[in-house]
């Protein structure tokens, strides 16, 4: 477990399945991305146990996923992850229900991911590609310090100086 100020990023399991199904399933959430909703609760629960073995079938990337859940509501708000390859690099995704916007959650979330993956991963760079109409995903990376490489492509490097 991950704790932050207001949040708690707990490690995915197939137990989170019936947890972030309902909020999941909000067609809304994927208007920027090629994903779809989960069809079931089923089909979640089973790609939750793939990412649970937290590596690629090849064993070359580490998948690190973790669910969003708030303090004192016990809510859970979306999830966070990073596909750390090889060359350090963590490939960076994030799903924030809508209900949960709007609050700070995401930029709190994806930060604490950031500095796990810095301190505890050996991760030495973030990417994450947007969406170039996706404005609240840009300026995310924005206040993180995130850079602008090409076209979708954003950068954050994570050697501490």
């Amino acid at each position: 477990m991950i704790p932050t100020a207001r949040l708690r990023l707990e490690e995915l399991t197939p137990d989170h399945a019936p947890r972030l199904f309902h909020g999941l399933s909000e067609q809304a959430l994927y208007e920027f991305t090629d994903d779809e909703p989960p069809p079931s609760l089923e089909w979640l629960r089973a790609r939750y146990e793939r990412l649970a073995t937290r590596r690629s079938p090849d064993g070359r990337e580490r998948w690190l996923n973790w669910a969003i859940r708030i303090d004192g509501s016990g809510e859970y708000a979306g999830y966070v992850q990073a596909t750390l390859r090889e060359d350090r690099t963590a490939l960076l995704g994030y799903v924030l229900f809508r209900q949960a916007q709007g609050n700070g959650y995401a930029t709190e979330a994806v930060e604490a991911m950031l500095d796990h993956l810095a301190k505890h991963e050996g991760a030495t760079e973030a990417r994450a590609s947007v969406d170039p109409a996706n404005a609240k995903s840009i300026a995310l990376l924005d206040r993180l310090g995130f850079r602008r490489e090409n076209g979708e492509l954003y950068v954050r490097n994570l050697n501490r100086a």
